[in-house]
């Protein structure tokens, strides 16, 4: 299926987000931003910009996006990760041809995932970062050996990345699951994490938009195992986002793939050979 008759893509559709939540952001002396009739139609047509706005242009120019962000003065990182989205509403298949570029720190991922109306993760080595103690987090940094030449890491931003994003998802309680491999817990914490690591998983349990299980080792092997899931759900019409990572490899992938087919029947066989935290910790 080709031209405008496919769905907009997850490229176009946060392109247009990003850009309006930019037009009306605040300013000195116009504390909505800008209306769309005051872009000067040199640049772009109130029509067009609407039409972008809401993800129904399926390819926008990146010079484009640099004139209307000239406009808007915005922040140069983010003119950068827009204009990154605006060359990826040209791909066929984003998801394999251009998501690492798209998703460079993380950041088209996280823009989904604060706005997905149902979170599900599955690792079967790590505890998911949304439900992490702080500990844990400490864990990683303590542990973390780094052996090729790489900037260092900024693990101040790095866990406070972490914590900020755990404050949101509490605070807009949207519903979410979460399958973990028993190698997760068979981590040497110490005594004093290992009780923070069991306190919060049946604190995070306890809370009614959570479902927290464990796929025990006596299930056996499962499709799953060794795979990191992200499955984002959303209840506005855009298309679920599928974020995998693994040894053998990391990236989105378009939903309506035979990989994508089995992921999703993966994350449903695993869920049912798991059981409820509280029973894998009592």
């Amino acid at each position: 299926m080709t031209g405008n008759s496919r769905s907009p893509s997850t490229p176009a559709v946060e392109l247009g987000l990003q850009l309006k939540t930019e037009r009306e952001r605040s300013r000195p002396g116009l504390p909505r931003g800008y209306s769309k009739a005051e872009i000067p139609r040199n640049i772009i047509s109130g029509r067009t910009l609407l039409d972008i706005e809401q993800g129904r242009k399926r390819t926008v120019r990146r010079g484009l996006v640099r004139d209307i962000c000239a406009f808007y003065q915005t922040d140069a990182v983010l003119i950068e990760n827009l204009v990154t989205l605006a060359d990826a509403t040209y791909m066929d298949d984003w998801t394999d041809a251009y998501s690492g570029a798209v998703d460079r720190d993380g950041w088209l991922y996280q823009q989904r995932e604060d706005r997905a109306a149902r979170l599900k993760f599955h690792d079967s080595n790590f505890i998911p970062s949304l439900i992490q103690p702080e500990s844990y987090i400490e864990m990683i940094r303590r542990t973390t050996r780094v052996n090729f030449d790489q900037p260092a890491i900024d693990w101040h931003h790095a866990s406070r990345f972490r914590i900020d994003r755990q404050e949101r998802w509490l605070r807009s309680q949207r519903p979410m699951t979460c399958l973990i491999g028993e190698m997760a817990f068979a981590v040497d914490l110490g005594e004093a994490a290992s009780k923070d690591l069991r306190n919060r998983m049946l604190q995070s349990a306890a809370l009614p938009f959570t479902d927290i299980r464990v796929v025990p080792f006596h299930a056996g092997r499962y499709d799953l195992m060794g795979w990191e899931l992200n499955l984002l759900e959303f209840t506005n019409g855009d298309e679920p986002l599928i974020q995998i990572k693994s040894a053998r490899g990391s990236g989105f992938l378009p939903v309506r793939s035979h990989r994508a087919t089995f992921f999703m029947q993966a994350f449903s066989d695993a869920w049912d050979m798991s059981i409820p935290v509280e029973e894998f910790l009592s």
